[in-house]
């Protein structure tokens, strides 16, 4: 029974996202080559160049879902990949935990048009970048599937192995597979039809597939970071070399960070409690130890490169070396009525961190170079970040999208959901949101998928 992982990496990967139904066919429903000003909206806010949606025809109750999670299964995560001129995402219908006839649909990122549509069945899991122009994913009746870009043609190429993850980063394919509850595991890098053309590793470590993570292979922070339970792997790109290993304990997870680097808390032996952190280079040396008890858990790290510091704990760290540099209080949250200190830092862009504090509704920009606060607000309003275009932040709530200077914290702009659509449940928030310039946005909810670009003034 080899069905197991493949539910465990989609509930892993569900976003909390609680969505309404609709029909079944994507359907263009705005000009395709109109950017309108959206009411009510800044100037400086994009405006609304196309809204594709799943309602109008047949399959009633179909819902966008992300590709990343696979089809097995209702993951609630909506959201598509970027496949840069075409959007590809998956349309089923939710049915008691699974997805009901899923297919993957193409979509125009300029015009929203629906560019083709292909059945999609009982996938594990997709790459979350395209191969060679295809999208690449693997399957439950042991096969990898390709779906081309611009067709939505499917390639299979059938194997012997027991895929359980897949990652993908410019022109290859990493694959997982093997039996995890007997530690026999193998990481290859190929292509879609040469899946082990590269090389294979074999990696003495396992877990039991209830504990498999969605995210076991991680290749996008400049080393490959292998983790199955409490055992975590590093290992060379290029090579599959393994380069070092380590464990975590208890119920805290180890994070790969930009430079190859890997961030790995440590515990009491109950592993409940936080005791401080370990930084961990490519090597597999301990540059870096801090003894506080707080962690930062980063949605989205984008650092300019490795001269902005990491941060380990309540501080930051020279990326390179090690070294502390600098100590923010504005890095730990300490609720009045408890005793527990939790970490604020939800995202780095360039050199600044965003930092949240639900306990006093605050939200601060820091400057990672020297750690000194740039700005704070008050405010209830605190939202999920999605993204950047390399100027301003965007985040998400259930009212609406809105962006901020993260050096400032002045808000650029404000997007009620309601000002794009009346209909209450046609865009729904804490969806997936894929930056392509400044001002250009596509944004993806589980009933609707809009695009945004800049206003010509």
């Amino acid at each position: 029974m080899r069905t197991i992982p493949g539910l465990r990496n989609l509930v892993l990967a569900a976003a909390a996202a609680v969505v309404a139904t609709a029909g079944a066919v994507v359907v263009l429903s705005q000009p395709e080559d109109t950017t309108r000003k959206i009411t009510g909206t800044a100037d400086s806010a994009p405006g609304l160049a196309w809204s594709t949606s799943a309602a109008g025809f047949g399959r009633a109750g179909a819902e966008f879902r992300d590709p990343r999670a696979g089809t097995e299964f209702e993951t609630y995560g909506t959201g598509f990949v970027d496949g840069g001129d075409t959007l590809v995402t998956v349309l089923g219908v939710p049915d008691d935990g699974y997805l009901r006839d899923p297919v993957l649909v193409g979509i125009d990122a300029d015009t929203g048009a629906k560019r083709w549509q292909t059945p999609a069945a009982d996938l594990t899991g997709c790459g979350s970048t395209p191969v060679d122009g295809q999208v690449v994913c693997f399957s439950s009746d042991r096969a990898f599937v390709g779906y081309d870009l611009t067709t939505g043609d499917a390639t299979r190429t059938p194997t012997k192995w027991f895929p359980f993850a897949i990652a993908t980063l410019d022109d290859r394919v990493y694959v997982a597979e093997g039996d995890v509850e007997s530690d026999d595991v193998r990481v290859h890098a190929g292509t879609l039809a040469d899946p082990d053309a590269y090389w294979s590793r074999a990696f003495d470590m396992g877990t039991s597939w209830e504990e498999l993570p969605f995210d076991a292979l991680d290749v996008s922070h400049g080393q490959g970071v292998f983790t199955l339970g409490a055992d975590i792997a590093g290992f060379d790109l290029a090579s599959g070399k393994p380069t070092w290993t380590t464990t975590q304990r208890g119920y805290s997870d180890a994070g790969a960070t930009s430079g190859a680097l890997l961030v790995r808390p440590r515990t009491e032996w109950g592993g409940h409690e936080i005791t401080g952190s370990d930084l961990i280079d490519r090597t597999g040396r301990t540059i870096a130890t801090s003894n506080s008890t707080v962690t930062q858990t980063l949605s989205i790290d984008l650092p300019t490169d490795d001269t902005v510091p990491v941060l380990l704990g309540d501080s930051g760290y020279d990326r390179r070396t090690g070294s502390l540099l600098w100590t923010s209080s504005d890095l730990i949250s300490a609720p009045r009525e408890t005793d527990a200190t939790t970490g604020t830092a939800v995202a780095i862009f360039s050199d600044v961190a965003l930092l949240q504090d639900t306990d006093a509704h605050t939200t601060t920009g820091l400057d990672l170079r020297t750690g000194h606060r740039l700005w704070r607000t008050d405010t209830t309003r605190l939202g999920m970040i999605l993204g950047w275009d390399g100027h301003t932040v965007v985040l998400s709530d259930y009212t609406g999208l809105w962006a901020i200077a993260p050096r400032t914290g002045a808000i650029s702009w404000d997007i009620p959901f309601l000002a794009v659509n009346t209909d209450a449940e046609a865009l729904t928030g804490f969806g997936q949101l894929a930056a392509h310039g400044r001002g250009h946005y596509t944004y993806a909810s589980a009933r609707t998928i809009i695009g945004l670009r800049p206003l010509k003034h």
